[in-house]
């Protein structure tokens, strides 16, 4: 559509777009003859580029500010609502001074307890645990104070180990004499208010240990004994007895082991041969004197004392002299000691079972560099059931459980 149109002198100018539409307005006369017209005006009203009539917009602009004014206002009232309520309810002008430290508004306090931070405790070592009365204000700022310890009641509830601890005020100290493994749980309690711990009991190897590298602890089933870690020449269990079960030696010397464990060792060969293998003992107890023997023998076999290390140990790094190892064998490998029993049903089966007894497979494939030896699939230890089952589900040796922080 063309919206140019030519003036008188032939020159040429732009019409605007939008359309002027005339309409007429027409008045109604007053009176008997309502029909008659009076009068007549006419008034042009313009349209925007969408089909709007400007006075259509102009009162939607009007409209839409005054909707924002509301919210705004709304807005104001609601913020000083709460600026209100947080003057009148927290108080952040008022002040309070504790221990030199400014606190401010409305103070809230709470009762902390506080106990050894692990999943451990080691034999030993002392433990102690506190309570604290805490203060805080509405900016987070925390003030604490520890109770007078005589207020603080500590507690033992797991059944056969309160002997086995020692406990003054606010502190506990766990015997050497408990089993490695053992759970101790503990409640701590000031006025009406306590909480609950739950240890799991480790020996402290260090201090288990005297000159020249000797143990100090033998008598106990979680003793540790390797390279690092001896045990006198002198050394001989006081409870050994033979267990009831088949041996494949002939040398009724090295047959025994402490009471405890040849009983657990009886139990092991009766679930073993329930589940259709036949297991037979090989090597028990062993002195000091009988192991410098077989060291002696292993450096004749492997050519060098450097590399008899790695499959025998030398007189008082031995866990025979403990009485609570025993090499185990069975027909299917012709009754020798050797890594294949390990690929064997019967060996698989001992690996995975054998801690339901108390005892663990003391060096396991893979863990070579931690123990020390070769792997023997055929050296079982009796450590008790407790620490067998924690050893055996993390699958974890001696060393690393009590590594393990």
């Amino acid at each position: 559509m063309n919206n140019q149109i030519k003036n008188r002198d032939g020159s040429q100018r732009r019409v605007s777009t939008k359309k002027t539409v005339r309409r007429r307005k027409t008045v109604k006369a007053s009176g008997k003859n309502a029909n008659t017209k009076r009068g007549a005006t006419t008034t042009s009203v313009r349209y925007d580029e969408y089909g709007r009539p400007y006075r259509v917009r102009r009162v939607k602009k009007r409209k839409f500010r005054r909707r924002v004014k509301e919210v705004i206002i709304i807005v104001l009232a609601l913020l000083l609502a709460w600026g209100v309520f947080v003057v009148v309810h927290y108080k952040p002008f008022n002040t309070t001074t504790i221990n030199n430290v400014k606190l401010r508004g409305v103070l809230k306090e709470q009762i902390v307890f506080e106990g050894p931070d692990s999943e451990y405790i080691q034999t030993g070592k002392t433990y102690k645990f506190k309570v604290k009365d805490m203060v805080k204000d509405i900016f987070n700022t925390k003030v604490t104070e520890d109770i007078d310890t005589k207020s603080i009641k500590v507690k033992v509830t797991t059944n056969g180990v309160r002997d086995y601890v020692d406990i003054k005020n606010n502190t506990i100290k766990v015997s050497d004499s408990i089993l490695s493994g053992s759970r101790v749980d503990v409640i701590v309690s000031y006025n009406n208010l306590n909480k609950s711990y739950s240890y799991s009991i480790k020996d402290n190897l260090s201090e288990e240990i005297g000159k020249n590298m000797i143990i100090t602890n033998p008598n106990e089933y979680d003793a540790v004994v390797n390279k690092n870690r001896h045990l006198p020449s002198n050394y001989k269990p006081k409870d050994l007895v033979e267990a009831n079960v088949d041996y494949a030696q002939s040398n009724l010397a090295v047959r025994p082991l402490r009471k405890e464990a040849a009983k657990a060792l009886e139990a092991l060969f009766a679930d073993a041969k329930q589940a259709g293998y036949d297991f037979y003992a090989l090597s028990g107890f062993r002195s000091y004197k009988m192991q410098v023997d077989v060291y002696k023998d292993n450096i004749a076999q492997y050519g060098s004392e450097e590399k008899a290390n790695f499959y025998s140990a030398k007189a008082g790094e031995s866990e025979h002299q403990l009485g609570l190892s025993m090499d185990v064998t069975t027909k299917e490998v012709n009754f020798k000691l050797t890594e294949s029993l390990g690929s064997t049903d019967a060996g698989k089966w001992l690996e995975d079972n054998c801690y339901k007894n108390g005892f663990i497979i003391r060096f396991p494939k893979g863990k070579e560099k931690i123990t020390g030896y070769s792997y023997e699939p055929w050296h079982v230890r009796y450590v008790g059931k407790t620490l067998a089952k924690v050893l055996h589900d993390n699958k974890l040796t001696l060393e690393e459980y009590f590594e393990e922080k």
